[in-house]
């Protein structure tokens, strides 16, 4: 059985962060991806834009500074290079846009340089527990089943799912709004002639609904349609649910294109859908401490804070500018396991502070806090690191950013 002092599970942006951060810690790191390319819904989902609230995304930790970097590098974000920054007035948030194509070479490259070591194509099936402490991860890949151990275990997985088998639970309903943030799905229409056109279809949905969609910049001769079914009961907490929704939504594709080919652009034709849901939630994870909505309403500043958030409330048809809030190290420990935090879009938060915290910026910095206190926890026992601590590593690993620590320190 390998053995490492961290094992990531997950190799989003809040993967990424956590094993990058670690790795240039000094510490044998293990990210394991179920897919085979790292980056989650920014590369897969093919949602290729950072969300943030007015100002940027300056401040948001070292390894995202370093993403946009490398991404600048390829020419693969930025106006100067053809890629639209959008900034949506009403509620104060602005969408940088890239190139999803770049993105999982740059994230695989900043892995590699840092020392992490890669686990494609394996999926996470179990886990050994003893009194709360994993063991031992059980993965499953082309060589079947395996094991591996760490001091840290992080879940990364977005849907809480190393969590789930190492003995933590998913917070119930949410009363004020009920039923998971719907999914939506980004599909794609090149300009110009087509030698082949889809089956003709209906510029409505099957169930005689207009398809609702946003239209992105997709590079070059090609735009990116949002797909948006949020009228739809899709539910993506359990495994049938998110089949169902992946069918749903592959089935309106046509209807979705024969409107905009009707509507927008009649040169246009469907040129393909992005291989992964763009999942908005499916389980999250209870922690010490639950973000809670009212606590982001406020801006609410923890003593043990270790992220931050600033975008709006985004779930459905509900949207709400939100001051900069904390983010508490609270949220990022399982409840129930001793060397287990949780990061991402299955961190410990009431689903509508899920809402914001989700985007991949603060993603990102949630998972290279996670990754600084897996780094500071002697033996596992992450209960004893000091949040403090885990600031002052991402504060020094910025430069001292002047955003992080306005936004991170201990007064505005």
């Amino acid at each position: 059985m390998k053995t490492y002092d961290i094992a990531v599970c997950g190799g989003g942006l809040a993967g990424c962060g956590a094993a990058i951060h670690a790795a240039r810690s000094g510490r044998r790191v293990l990210l394991v991806e179920r897919l085979e390319m790292l980056g989650g819904l920014g590369t897969a989902g093919c949602v290729a834009n950072f969300c943030a609230a007015r100002g940027g995304l300056q401040g948001q930790g070292q390894v995202f500074d370093d993403i946009i970097a490398r991404l600048r590098d390829y020419r693969a974000i930025g106006e100067e290079n053809g890629w639209p920054v959008k900034t949506n007035e009403q509620y104060a948030r602005v969408n940088w846009t890239f190139d999803h194509n770049y993105l999982s070479l740059v994230l695989q490259e900043l892995a590699l340089e840092a020392g992490v070591s890669l686990l494609y194509a394996t999926d996470v099936i179990g886990a050994d527990v003893r009194k709360g402490r994993i063991e031992a991860v059980v993965l499953h890949n082309r060589s079947l089943q395996q094991r591996i151990s760490a001091d840290v275990h992080i879940d990364a997985t977005g849907d809480g799912v190393l969590s789930r088998h190492a003995g933590g639970r998913a917070l119930p309903d949410d009363p004020a709004l009920p039923g998971v943030i719907k999914p939506s799905n980004m599909m794609f229409m090149r300009r110009g002639a087509a030698t082949t056109q889809p089956p003709p279809a209906e510029p409505v949905c099957e169930d005689g609904v207009e398809p609702d969609y946003s239209v992105w910049p997709g590079g070059r001769d090609q735009v990116a349609l949002k797909m948006k079914l949020f009228h739809r009961i899709l539910d993506t907490s359990t495994g049938d649910g998110y089949s169902d929704a992946v069918i749903t939504m592959r089935k309106a594709v046509p209807h979705f294109a024969s409107h905009y080919m009707q509507n927008k652009d009649a040169s246009s034709y469907y040129a393909g859908v992005a291989p992964m849901l763009g999942l908005r939630e499916s389980v999250r994870i209870e922690g010490e401490t639950i973000l809670r909505i009212a606590d982001c309403r406020a801006g609410r500043r923890f003593d043990d804070a270790v992220a931050y958030g600033t975008f709006t409330v985004d779930a459905n048809e509900t949207a709400e500018i939100l001051p900069p809030y904390q983010i508490p190290y609270g949220s990022l420990l399982v409840r129930g396991t001793t060397n287990c935090l949780v990061v991402g879009r299955c961190f410990s938060a009431d689903r509508l502070a899920l809402s914001s915290a989700r985007t991949m910026a603060t993603g990102c910095l949630m998972g290279q806090a996670a990754g600084a206190a897996a780094s500071l926890a002697a033996g596992g026992e992450l209960r004893s690191v000091n949040a403090a601590a885990v600031r002052q590593e991402l504060f020094d690993a910025s430069g001292n950013d002047k955003t992080l620590l306005q936004r991170l320190g201990d007064r505005p």
